[in-house]
């Protein structure tokens, strides 16, 4: 089986106009869509009942066109064609967190698509705004492997205290055992902001299944509200507050670079 329970670390790191950090634990899914029909029959801690511990259900992601009937890994797969005229034929493997207890909200999920040789040709993001519950798309082509990093013009407004002005700089490492994402934003040729996201992957049974909850057990709240608590401490450093500017689409594209920057592919931090 390609699909596997994630376990790490997220951190972020504001550099202007305030010093601000912060590090959390953090468990995510890495699930190949092919797969779902062996995913729910694991456990009894995850089922398709929007209150389970644990809820799998296709409609949380891409609603709209999971929420016309269309597959997830088809609409990964449409908005892939969409912004590059080229459409992957094959798995599709989702990076995101399960709704839990109800509650689902995913800053960002990762869809890793490849073609029908198992070969990866992009990744989409889907990104999710605190607190105007909108939704946007970045697809990043890949050539070859995941050796460049990628850039992309910042297009959707995700924090107040974020103008759009920007670009994002990323770097993936996806290995049997590990995943490692880390995102920069760059504004005027200078570095302003990183996150990185550092997880290691175990086998995805019953068991871990169990772990996880017993460990994460409302992960999906602990992400909105530590949101909002690390909003409240930018607030009081009295970081400047960016009025909101609603996206004209809601799709971009992204490209391969030369220029490494000085992001690092270790797979712990």
């Amino acid at each position: 089986m390609n699909s596997s329970l994630c376990l790490g670390w997220i951190s972020h790191r504001r550099l202007k106009p305030h010093l601000h950090a912060f590090r959390y634990r953090i468990g995510m899914f890495y699930l190949d869509l092919d797969e779902q029909a062996w995913l729910m029959g694991l456990s009894r801690w995850l089922g398709r009942w929007r209150m389970a511990p644990l809820c799998w259900r296709e409609t949380d992601y891409l609603p709209a066109q999971t929420r016309h009937g269309v597959t997830l890994a088809q609409a990964a797969r449409l908005l892939v064609c969409q912004a590059t005229g080229h459409m992957p034929n094959g798995p599709v493997r989702l990076l995101t967190q399960l709704r839990c207890w109800g509650l689902s909200f995913n800053p960002v999920s990762f869809y890793f698509c490849h073609d029908r040789d198992d070969c990866l040709t992009a990744i989409l993001m889907e990104v999710r705004n605190t607190p105007w519950r909108e939704r946007f798309h970045y697809v990043l082509p890949v050539q070859e492997n995941l050796a460049k990093p990628f850039t992309v013009a910042k297009a959707f407004h995700v924090s107040p205290f974020m103008p759009l002005d920007m670009d994002y700089h990323l770097r993936f490492f996806l290995s049997a055992d590990h995943v490692r994402i880390h995102m920069q934003n760059w504004q005027d040729g200078h570095k302003v902001f990183e996150a990185d996201l550092a997880l290691h992957r175990q086998p995805l049974d019953a068991t871990a299944l169990r772990g996880y909850v017993m460990t994460f057990p409302w992960m999906s709240l602990r992400t909105v509200s530590a949101i909002y608590w690390q909003a409240l401490r930018l607030l009081l450093k009295l970081t400047p507050v960016h009025d909101h500017t609603t996206s004209q689409n809601d799709l971009a594209l992204g490209q391969p670079c030369e220029d490494p920057d000085d992001v690092e592919s270790h797979t712990e931090r």
